[in-house]
């Protein structure tokens, strides 16, 4: 598996998808210009295709993916990766990951750095 080349940043969305084995409402849980987490009660596998309808507040348009491909899937859980989106929308959603709030990272004490004394013999 490849490494995230972008961070994602959690939401709440609703999106509407439509697939091969279905059409339903689902909730993105996390979003980044190439991809998203959701959470679907569809039967989804690894490898189907599927075009996203993001409706987001104060926006007269839903963002729109026109394909997007099922990465993973986990108890429910998805990885999206986004192929190709509406005309100016790939703009929109970077724009808007931009303006989210991004996750806090937290060190906890004991993954901080330690020091190191010297002991004298």
């Amino acid at each position: 598996m490849q490494p995230r080349c972008r961070p994602r940043v959690p939401v709440g969305y609703p999106a509407s998808i439509q697939s091969d084995t279905g059409a339903g409402e689902e909730i993105l849980i996390d979003l980044s210009p190439t991809g998203c987490k959701m959470r679907s009660d569809i039967a989804l596998s690894a490898g189907a295709y599927l075009a996203l309808q993001i409706p987001v507040a104060h926006e007269p348009i839903p963002l729109a993916v026109e394909v997007s491909v099922v990465r993973w899937c986990k108890d429910g859980h998805f990885g999206v990766e986004f192929l190709r989106y509406s005309q100016g929308d790939r703009e929109r959603v970077t724009e808007l990951v931009g303006v989210l709030p991004q996750p806090a990272i937290y060190i906890s004490s004991h993954h901080a750095a330690s020091t190191l004394s010297a002991v004298s013999s």
